[in-house]
């Protein structure tokens, strides 16, 4: 009898150790490994940068697998979105999906927010309590652009973070330094014997020196503007236009924040471009003085005219190709240029975007204003299966806050989104502005907000006033924004939320 109850007992020993008993089965898989399918386009960073991400995750998770799928970014948003819908027939359907950032209030609802405990244990010490909900901690970490994208009103009321960045990028301005110093060179050559020697080193620098308000720049448009009339060899600044300007929604934009446009209600509900401001001179509409002063840069008559359509089909091609000394585009702008004509790498200058303000005085800093754009990690919420929902939040978690985000900055060569870091920007300049860089709403289609801002440029140039076609791109982005129902938690007095 003891010796069956012997036998017995050893053989419950071995099938709880061995994993053909059915009793050990589910605990294997529990243990098993999770697989995780990070989905993001294959414009951005190369897959050497994304497997490295990856496997620095997996090497402190052993129990996650990172798979990378990167797709074609013309069909990304429409694969993405049909996995997701048929994420159980898809293997491969997105885990951590990419997104940028000015699309999250289109894809809320397709979407798992953070915990609200995400970050409740410090990075730096996991045994101290932050005692802070995500949408908090986030705040503290993140740019205010940043918070400000990623955090939206839940349809219980509470904000939640819906995604996180690894880098945020920054409108600028970018030159072509040979250029500048030619212009210089050929307005010393012509100005001997006009002037003294000393006006003449100081107008020099002037042209040389990247501008930093826009009435710096303006002045120094006719040095490097070579033209025939109408007819612009050489343009000094790639401006006044919608269709050959690339980011012309951005640029405008950012010159109406700094003039002091609210570009949205409070509630994010419509479009306010077109009201009017008293001030000490009188009723004025910074918006339309945005509008005007963009204008200018492609109207013959002006002064500081120097940029048309028939120059080149983009503002970017016409800077690589020489044809213009200055363009206004983001960090990512610039291993495009390179790839495009590698002679100009050494010449290539870029400096903050100019203000309205004088930047170095200090008074001036709440008015500075540049555009920022990113793209964020998001965790959908297709497959239900909550453990792999929360590991795919602990992996963007991961890549995007303390040393996570290193490798992607330095391939990338952008700015950190993190307040704690410079990143790894190849010009000074992109970090040193994305602490006053902005967004602002634009609701579930923000490529017909663009489309809004295209069309009033468009229209301003050909016949319609620029008081009616501000008037028509404010109409048409409200009906947009009201038909939007997921709202940053920044909204005033929003009842509507993300159902998320």
């Amino acid at each position: 009898m003891l010796k069956r109850l012997s036998i017995a007992f050893m053989a419950i020993t071995l099938c709880l150790v061995l994993s053909g008993c059915s009793g050990s089965s589910s605990n294997t898989k529990t243990a098993s490994k999770v697989t995780l399918y990070w989905w993001r386009p294959s414009t951005d960073a190369g897959n050497e940068t994304l497997q490295e991400i990856k496997s620095n995750f997996e090497t402190d998770n052993p129990n996650v697998k990172v798979e990378v799928v990167t797709k074609d970014i013309r069909t990304y948003f429409d694969e993405a979105s049909a996995a997701l819908k048929a994420h159980s027939t898809v293997q491969n359907a997105p885990d951590i999906l990419s997104l940028p950032g000015e699309d999250l209030p289109a894809w809320t609802t397709a979407l798992e927010p953070a915990a609200s405990d995400l970050f409740e244990a410090d990075l730096t010490d996991s045994k101290k309590k932050t005692g802070k909900t995500a949408d908090q901690y986030v705040s503290d970490l993140f740019e205010p652009a940043v918070a400000k994208t990623v955090t939206f009103n839940g349809s219980d009321g509470k904000a939640k973070v819906y995604g996180l960045p690894m880098a945020m990028d920054t409108l600028a301005l970018y030159s072509n330094t040979r250029l500048l110093e030619q212009a210089a060179e050929n307005f010393a050559t012509e100005s001997k014997g006009k002037l003294t020697a000393e006006e003449i080193k100081l107008k020099k620098e002037k042209i040389v020196t990247p501008p930093k308000t826009w009435q710096d720049l303006a002045e120094i448009v006719p040095y490097l503007r070579v033209n025939n009339g109408e007819n612009v060899t050489q343009s000094a600044i790639a401006l006044g236009t919608a269709e050959n300007v690339e980011r012309s929604y951005d640029i405008i934009s950012a010159i109406m924040m700094q003039n002091g446009t609210q570009l949205t209600s409070d509630d994010l509900n419509s479009a306010t471009i077109n009201q009017t401001q008293n001030t000490s001179v009188g009723q004025v509409t910074p918006g339309e003085q945005a509008l005007k002063f963009y204008l200018r840069f492609s109207n013959p008559s002006d002064s500081v005219y120097t940029w048309n359509n028939n120059i080149s089909d983009s503002s970017l091609n016409a800077f690589a190709g020489g044809q213009t000394a200055m363009m206004i585009h983001y960090a990512s702008a610039y291993s495009v240029i390179v790839n495009k004509a590698a002679s100009i790498k050494n010449s290539i200058g870029v400096a903050a975007l100019p203000q309205i303000v004088d930047p170095t005085i200090p008074t001036n800093s709440a008015r500075l204003k540049t555009t920022a754009r990113m793209w964020v990690e998001t965790a959908p919420n297709a497959k239900a299966d909550e453990k792999r929902r929360a590991t795919a939040w602990k992996f963007i978690k991961y890549i995007t806050t303390g040393s996570g985000p290193n490798t992607y900055l330095s391939a990338m060569m952008l700015p950190s989104a993190l307040k704690s870091q410079a990143g790894k920007a190849k010009f000074e300049a992109f970090s040193n502005q994305k602490t006053y860089a902005d967004v602002w709403y634009k609701g579930s289609q923000p490529d017909e907000v663009d489309t809004a801002f295209i069309n009033m440029i468009a229209q301003s140039r050909t016949g319609t006033s620029t008081k009616d076609a501000l008037d028509k791109a404010n109409a048409d982005i409200s009906t947009i924004l009201q038909k939007s129902l997921s709202k940053w938690s920044t909204a005033a007095n929003s009842s509507s939320g993300t159902g998320g």
